[in-house]
């Protein structure tokens, strides 16, 4: 048999219901990033501004590989970030996080390429007017983790996580 673990301190307690605080909020705002419109666009095909939606855009994202659109990349990443995050790798949650936010800031350049709305490559083109709320939700959605993990990574609060010496 071997010895009973001793209990975490309190301050151990504390960052671990940070860390699952952090995910949870994430979460919630990817969520609603999934079910709020996401990017109003200018279909030049029908004339006539659109929204796209969040889950939508997450199940096709990926196809934008194929017009240089990246930022959908950023998904996996945030999902790496959150499990990073909760097996409490602080930095690596902070480094993988930031990528994912840079990831998906990346999506913006569909102001300067407009994605072709026309498989048989004609004139027609999804233009992108503004990004909306649920982009926004999605944004904040991948900013918590590498906040939060910036957070828990600071000196003071590996400091005061580590035992007392003993006089």
């Amino acid at each position: 048999m071997s010895a009973p673990r001793p209990a975490p301190s309190a301050h151990a307690q504390s960052q671990q219901k940070t860390r699952r605080l952090a995910c949870g909020a994430s979460a919630l705002l990817f969520v609603l990033a999934c079910a709020t419109p996401a990017m109003t666009v200018f279909n030049t095909n029908q004339r006539a501004e659109e929204q796209m939606w969040g889950l939508p855009l997450l199940l096709v994202g990926w196809l934008g590989v194929f017009t240089l659109q990246f930022g959908w990349f950023a998904n996996p990443l945030l999902c790496l970030a959150f499990v990073l995050l909760l097996v409490g790798e602080d930095r690596k949650a902070l480094w993988v996080g930031v990528a994912a936010c840079v990831l998906g800031l990346s999506s913006l350049s569909w102001y300067v390429d407009p994605i072709p709305a026309d498989e048989s490559g004609g004139d027609r083109y999804l233009e992108l007017l503004y990004p909306s709320i649920g982009f926004i939700f999605w944004l904040g959605s991948m900013l918590v983790i590498p906040l939060t993990a910036h957070h828990l990574a600071q000196p003071e609060a590996q400091a005061s996580s580590s035992p007392e010496p003993k006089a």
